[in-house]
């Protein structure tokens, strides 16, 4: 999420932006873990399910 906007403070920018209340840096570093792993997650199957479907397209 960090990456995508731009660093913390562009963060605390949107979320003030939409009323929202702004997240410190240290809570948003321990969010962004287990967040972290589950893009990794689904990156690796997608990666899985990409390459099946270049084998079985390569066979027909």
């Amino acid at each position: 999420m960090v990456d995508s906007l731009g660093g913390l403070s562009h963060v605390n920018n949107m979320l003030s932006t939409m009323n929202l209340k702004t997240i410190s840096d240290t809570n948003l570093k321990i969010m962004e873990q287990p967040a972290g792993e589950v893009k990794e997650q689904v990156a690796t199957e997608s990666a899985r399910i990409a390459a099946s479907d270049a084998i079985l397209n390569e066979m027909t």
